[in-house]
């Protein structure tokens, strides 16, 4: 995994990716991943949702060239012996999966989601995992920092606030996270997510 994780800092730092999506949420995410995986996921399947899960940020199209970053993640991934048709299916695993791209998609609730073929399990795995990491307020405060670097401590709060509400906290109940090992998770989650926003603080008090 080292390599992985050299050339995920690489390209944050080529193309300035921050905090909220670096190298820490990469691996927050391959742990969500790791802990909602279906028991019945082979090696491949398994190896396929680590990268994606480490992978995703890397093409962001709210921080990279997505053609140029595509094509950077594929040759990362040919000279770690991947098969050209593995690293391509990887490829739109993560540049099908984020929550913005889907809103876009969602005219009924019944076809939001691409046909991934046998990556479609893998697919649904690593989605849902970056849905779990965005319960950590930290991540939306950072971002909201990164994109308003001069906003008030009262506004970044009213803002990160105001997306839980409409967004994170409706991921449930709008069937964005649907297998049973991940929405376990969510209590959990809510709970740590509610005190650090009535707190205002990621320090315990």
């Amino acid at each position: 995994m080292d390599r992985l994780f050299a050339f995920i800092e690489d390209i944050c730092e080529e193309y300035g990716i921050d905090e909220s999506h670096g190298l820490a949420h990469a691996k927050d995410c391959m742990m969500f991943a790791e802990t909602i995986m279906d028991a019945e996921c082979d090696t491949m399947e398994r190896i396929m949702i680590r990268y994606a899960a480490a992978l995703h940020d890397c093409v962001d199209k709210k921080y990279t060239p997505v053609e140029e970053a595509s094509l950077k993640v594929r040759n990362f991934l040919l000279s770690e012996s991947w098969s050209p048709d593995m690293a391509d299916a990887l490829l739109r695993i993560i540049n099908t999966m984020s929550y913005s791209y889907l809103q876009t998609k969602r005219v009924d609730d019944l076809n939001i989601f691409p046909d991934h073929g046998p990556w479609q399990r893998a697919y649904h795995t690593v989605r849902q995992a970056d849905l779990l990491c965005s319960y950590r307020v930290e991540r939306c405060y950072q971002y909201q920092k990164h994109i308003v670097p001069d906003i008030s401590e009262d506004e970044c709060w009213k803002r990160v606030e105001a997306l839980f509400q409409i967004r994170m906290f409706r991921y449930v109940s709008n069937r964005w996270i649907t297998s049973p090992a991940a929405q376990a998770l969510v209590p959990e989650l809510i709970h740590d997510a509610c005190r650090i926003l009535k707190q205002r603080t990621f320090h315990t008090v």
